[in-house]
């Protein structure tokens, strides 16, 4: 008889442990999952003319048959929101003996992904034909290019 008291009063203190915990889990938070909100990152658009340079980390000559050489390059920081499309110029900073550094276009922008989290932007570009681009190359893209001149 007294094993069964234990036994009741050990279910009947677990009953009331559990609705005790279940009960505080709205404290903590109502499901203890990440919503798409809590991710949403806080970020404005960049001002037109913002560079974000990036280093190039990988070269591949063709990553799939028929493919052209491409060039991926990735940082983080970012502190904007970043508006990069497909076919956006990529460009390099390049001095002319003494003349002041100019931007110089190297490529085109083929692949773009944006780490909301990390605020990183990976970048897979084409380059332009002559363009010689190596791995460890600091090169840039414009993080909101200025809509294009309307034509008459």
């Amino acid at each position: 008889m007294a094993l069964n008291t234990i036994r009741l009063r050990v279910l009947v203190l677990s009953i009331i442990l559990g609705g005790m915990l279940w009960a505080s889990l709205p404290i903590v938070g109502s499901t203890g999952r990440i919503e798409a909100d809590d991710l949403e990152a806080p970020l404005s658009r960049a001002p037109h003319g913002t560079p974000f340079s990036f280093e190039v980390i990988e070269s591949l000559d063709a990553a799939y048959l028929g493919d052209t050489p491409s060039h991926v390059g990735r940082d983080g920081g970012l502190e904007f929101r970043p508006n990069v499309a497909l076919g956006d110029p990529v460009y390099r900073v390049a001095a002319e003996g003494g003349a002041e550094a100019r931007p110089v276009r190297i490529g085109s922008v083929t692949r773009v992904v944006w780490e909301r989290v990390s605020r990183g932007l990976t970048v897979e570009f084409d380059p332009e034909p002559f363009v010689r681009i190596a791995v460890g190359d600091e090169v840039f893209v414009d993080l909101n290019p200025a809509p294009p001149a309307s034509q008459p």
